[in-house]
């Protein structure tokens, strides 16, 4: 059942998290840092694919990222009512807390799957990256640890990349990502970058957004354990120059959904020396 797979739609909301907070007004000199921020996103049901197992999606998704000196923290939740073509009702409930150091090189995680109030899967741990690779300790469950190649980085990193490759034109970006998402949380990702465009007239909501330059971005994530020519699963969005992101499109295995930006507080951020 796609609900209870979290390598797929629920991965969707890790890359969300990071794509939607890198802050570019600083320049491209400095290193890039998160603007601080929480954005709520209403989920709607775009299209349900050929031999999808639900006819009714909803759902909302908030996000709460605090840029700190140290690093960046990312609170993201997604609650999801799906409808099957029973007329039975699954409740899902997504949990993922990150601190990432601001070089990339360390990442804490605690994430919980819920379906209908059981709790499905828990992971709690720590991943450090070096030249030789990337060591994953897990607190939940004890005694767990994943050993991952070198090249493979973490989302915020994988984020700032992102943003840097659009600002310097370029198309496509790839890379290896641990999201923290358990065992199964290493993916490859393709990305596509739209060409750089000016928001001339926003609705209310997006007013701070108006007159601001954004892209037209697409990732697409492979599943790294077989040989596959098509995405499991892919996020599409403009992400702005701010590091707000609206119109958003989550496709998975068995339907797609559209997500609009309903609400979005702008924190004060960190000063840091």
């Amino acid at each position: 059942m796609v609900a209870m797979n979290r390598t797929g739609i629920f991965k969707l909301l890790t890359a969300l998290a990071l794509f939607m907070s890198v802050n570019m007004a600083q320049g491209l000199a400095q290193p890039l840092r998160l603007a601080s921020h929480q954005a709520v996103y209403d989920l709607k049901l775009d299209q349900v694919h050929q031999n999808g197992s639900f006819e009714a999606v909803r759902g909302r998704v908030v996000m709460k990222v605090e840029q700190n000196c140290d690093g960046v923290i990312v609170n993201q939740r997604m609650v999801l009512e799906m409808i099957n073509f029973d007329g039975d009702a699954i409740i899902s409930d997504y949990t993922l807390s990150t601190w990432e150091d601001n070089d990339g090189r360390m990442m804490r995680f605690d994430m919980a799957n819920m379906l209908n109030g059981q709790l499905l899967e828990k992971y709690s741990g720590i991943a450090q990256r070096d030249e030789a690779g990337v060591t994953v300790t897990f607190r939940v469950p004890p005694n767990t640890s994943l050993t991952l190649p070198s090249g493979v980085i973490f989302p915020g990193e994988h984020s700032r990349q992102v943003i840097k490759a659009a600002a310097a034109g370029r198309k496509l970006f790839s890379a290896k990502v641990y999201d923290g998402n358990g065992e199964e949380g290493l993916s490859d990702t393709l990305a596509v970058i739209g060409k750089g465009q000016t928001l001339l007239q926003a609705e209310d909501i997006a007013k701070p957004l108006q007159g601001r330059t954004y892209w037209p971005l697409q990732i697409s994530y492979f599943d790294l354990r077989g040989q596959q020519t098509e995405p499991d699963y892919k996020i599409s969005m403009k992400i702005f120059d701010n590091g707000v992101a609206t119109d958003l499109h989550l496709d998975y295995m068995d339907f797609s959904l559209k997500g609009e930006l309903s609400e979005l507080t702008m924190l004060e951020m960190e000063k840091c020396s």
